[in-house]
């Protein structure tokens, strides 16, 4: 029985032909099977090894080109070739040799013209300070080479938000230069400390890597004063303050964790609460409404605010965005992300962590001193905005005939601005080039962020063609220079004046422009007392005002615009976010008028710290797709993360600093906040002192006339001040280079909102005299003909002996 198995059938079958056959094909097919498989594993193998040496001499020669880098001359060829930019300073190695000595061989004396001129560096200070620059800029530019594998995607709200933001190309090299000062301000100031010696903060300190130039502005008290104002604001006042491309200003030392450049963190050492988290616990959406005044107020705002500020961003390898929530383990050292916790409304349904933020770059000083951030644009209303910064933007911009303008003509024989050609700026669409129809090119690049804002620059461009053509006519012998000069003196005139006349009083109210003399005069000239060494009147932009303060009109904006169509008597709502690079309504044969009688008609949300959700969930989305599930990004996290980064202390420091008196606690503040705000900021933030100036500010109950609470006052107001008296070429002023006459003043102080908008709108017959007011028995609405405005009839040549634009003549002023 054991003999018969179910073993013995299959060995039985195992002896047949069939089988032998059968067994030797498998055997054969194993064996090219193995075959197969080796060959494939010896190609793998090549295929790493190769890919592997190929990496590790992509790594070395990395390594041996940043490495190299450390020479001042290699890294001077890395910065023409990659930025454009080649340092104008001497190079470090001659630099340290033609150094003034005094006392001692190795002691070199470097004064500083605006702190303290006895501080002093000794030449081994000198030397670990320059070695720890040049490893900064070796390191970071390196992060930029691995940042840019994993590029920022586009398009995208992040990439939107980036061109927002706008960053101009030279930014890159300045910034680079400012990273060495930090580098070397931390090495020296762990020196001092050390050896128990004196802080270093404040002593000049030239690396060789920013232009001669760049340093000399802050230093040099002569300047060429010519007539008219320069395009990037300097000559106007001493050491460059207010002039594009440099520093903003403190008054107060800046928060930063590690007192030099990290993001403020709690007075504990802890981590702050994510912005975020605060975004969504005090800043949540609330419907509300203010009816005395209208979204104009907001645009004008956000106009004005673009004219005087725009803070600059890090960049990466040719002006290339930084992602900052990539997959990639290595971080760019200038992210600095918003944290998004469980539980998020809107991002726990797409599994978001992180919220794209990176980190304002860094200002050269040519001193040692903390992270100080860079306004790209002159701190002066100065119509910027509408003319460029720079003289590149500028010439752009003008059409060199006249003194106007360049525009483009419609079919209709309607001007717009000049069409932008970046198909990567965020706004222009493929759909839309195929119509002809693109975004458009302004003094400043932010123009086609929201369509009222894109308006406002159309009617101010407009308005300089308007008078450039009178004045023309005035003056047939006037060349295109000259046109150009004297129209741009005047528009810059009338933003000056509507500023201070119609926006200000209504953010600050009429008591205080009265306390502090701020309303324009209805006759005569201004009193100036000039004292180009007094830093009260240094017009320069404060970090607070552009990272914090004037960034309150956010909460003023509905999250829906009612737009009226007056030919049919319909109304229709569009979200607020829709608006948002999205001006090819403006092609249309009544998108100017639409879209300027919506900001007229619409009023504004009250101030508080609630911000419409579209701007906390769906800013900077695709403005034409329809999305179920907003994926924006959040515009109170970003203004929130901003003032960290910058290092703006907290609310209560600028509480007490505003005079409002010391808060040791959260019930210290009972009475002066609003109470909900109160308590949910109380369970956020470990100390009262941790508390952000934006959220705290925005939660103060406002003045009996004033729009804002009294610490942004405070803040604002100062800053107006400074944007008055701190201008060589404020309108009203006799005492400045080229100034207007008595009776053109008298007809300057005509200028007002509304009329330009009259003189420049489409098919607009009738406005409320104050349009950033609602219509009301004190503010009628009436014909555009019944509203006053200027005539330029006394800018005609022969009528005063005080005009004489024909003279290219410049005299040289000493700036003291």
């Amino acid at each position: 029985m054991r003999g018969i198995t179910e073993r013995t059938p299959l060995r039985r079958h195992m002896d047949s032909p069939d089988y032998v056959e059968f067994a030797s094909l498998l055997r054969t097919r194993r064996t090219r099977i193995r075959q197969f498989q080796c060959c494939i594993c010896g190609i793998l193998i090549v295929v790493f090894t190769m890919a592997l040496v190929i990496s590790i001499s992509y790594s070395i020669s990395n390594s041996t080109a940043i490495d190299n880098a450390t020479s001042p001359g290699n890294l001077s060829v890395i910065l023409r070739e990659s930025l454009g930019f080649a340092p104008g300073a001497t190079s470090h190695a001659s630099f340290s040799s033609t150094v003034s000595a005094t006392v001692e061989p190795n002691y070199i004396l470097i004064r500083n013209a605006n702190v303290n001129t006895s501080k002093s560096l000794n030449g081994h200070e000198y030397m670990q300070g320059l070695r720890a620059s040049e490893r900064a800029i070796k390191d970071r530019l390196f992060a930029d080479m691995i940042a840019a594998k994993s590029p920022l995607p586009s398009p995208s709200p992040e990439s939107r938000h980036r061109y927002a933001v706008s960053t101009y190309p030279n930014v890159s090299a300045l910034a680079l230069a400012a990273i060495g000062e930090i580098a070397a301000t931390r090495t020296i100031e762990n020196m001092r400390s050390t050896h128990d010696e004196s802080s270093a903060i404040g002593t000049f300190f030239d690396s060789g890597w920013v232009s001669k130039s760049v340093c000399k502005q802050y230093f040099d008290r002569s300047c060429k004063i010519g007539k008219y104002r320069t395009i990037n604001g300097s000559c106007n006042r001493p050491r460059g303050w207010g002039s594009s491309m440099t520093p903003f200003r403190r008054v107060l030392p800046p928060d930063y964790a590690d007192g030099i450049e990290s993001p403020r963190k709690a007075r504990s050492g802890k981590e702050l609460p994510s912005a975020r988290e605060v975004s969504l616990k005090v800043h949540n959406p609330s419907a509300s409404s203010n009816p005395s005044f209208t979204v104009m107020l907001a645009v004008f705002g956000q106009f004005l605010d673009h004219d005087v500020t725009a803070t600059a961003l890090s960049q990466g390898i040719n002006g290339r965005s930084i992602a900052c929530c990539s997959s990639s383990r290595e971080q760019h050292p200038e992210c600095f992300p918003i944290r998004i916790g469980t539980g998020d409304p809107m991002h726990d349904l797409t599994n978001r962590t992180c919220m794209d933020f990176v980190r304002s770059a860094p200002a050269p000083r040519c001193e040692l001193g903390p992270r100080e951030q860079l306004n790209q644009v002159s701190a002066f209303i100065d119509g910027s905005a509408i003319y460029g910064s720079n003289n590149e933007t500028t010439s752009d911009l003008r059409e060199f005939t006249g003194g106007r303008l360049r525009m483009q003509l419609t079919p209709n024989n309607r001007t717009l601005l000049p069409a932008s050609m970046n198909p990567d700026d965020g706004c222009n669409r493929e759909a839309e080039r195929r119509r002809g129809r693109y975004c458009f090119a302004a003094g400043d690049a932010r123009a086609n962020e929201n369509l009222h804002l894109t308006t406002m620059h159309l009617l101010w461009a407009r308005q300089h063609n308007r008078i450039a053509d009178e004045l023309s006519k005035i003056n047939p012998s006037w060349s295109d220079e000259v046109l150009f000069q004297e129209t741009r003196r005047i528009v810059g005139a009338q933003l000056q004046h509507i500023t201070y006349r119609e926006f200000l009083p209504i953010i600050v109210g009429d008591e205080k422009m009265k306390k502090y003399d701020l309303k324009p005069l209805n006759l005569g000239y201004r009193k100036q007392t000039y004292d180009p060494n007094d830093l009260e009147n240094d017009p320069t932009i404060a970090n607070h005002f552009a990272a914090a303060a004037f960034r309150f009109a956010h909460t003023l904006l509905p999250g829906l615009m009612r737009m009226t169509d007056a030919e049919k008597g319909t109304s229709s709502y569009v979200e607020l976010h829709r608006m948002l690079f999205n001006p090819y309504s403006l092609y249309a044969e009544d998108g100017v008028r639409r879209s300027i009688s919506s900001a007229t008609t619409n009023v504004i949300q009250k101030y508080s710290t609630h911000v419409t959700s579209q701007l906390t969930s769906n800013l900077f989305e695709d403005p034409v797709a329809n999305f179920t599930t907003p994926c924006g990004l959040d515009l109170v996290s970003l203004n929130i993360q901003r003032g960290r980064d910058h290092g703006l202390p907290g609310y209560t420091v600028w509480r007490e600093y505003c005079g409002l008196g010391k808060a040791e606690t959260f019930n210290d503040l009972e009475g002066y906040l609003n109470h909900q705000d109160l308590e949910q900021m109380s369970m956020l933030y470990e100390s009262v002192d941790d508390i952000d100036l934006y959220t705290g500010a925005l939660s103060e109950i406002p003045e009996s006339d004033s729009l804002v609470g009294p610490t942004f006052t405070c803040l604002i107001i100062d800053q107006f001040i400074r944007l008055q008296k701190g201008d060589r070429f404020w309108y009203e002023y006799a005492e400045q280079p080229y100034p207007f006459t008595g009776e053109q003043l008298v007809e300057l102080r005509k200028s007002s909102l509304a009329k330009i908008i009259c003189d420049n709108s489409d098919e607009i017959t009738h406005a409320q005299v104050e349009l950033m007011r609602s219509v009301g028995s004190n503010n009628p609405m009436v014909p555009c003909e019944n509203i006053q405005g200027p005539s330029f009839i006394l800018w005609k040549e022969n009528l005063t002996s005080n005009l004489t634009p024909t003279d290219k003549k410049f005299k040289q002023i000493k700036i003291l």
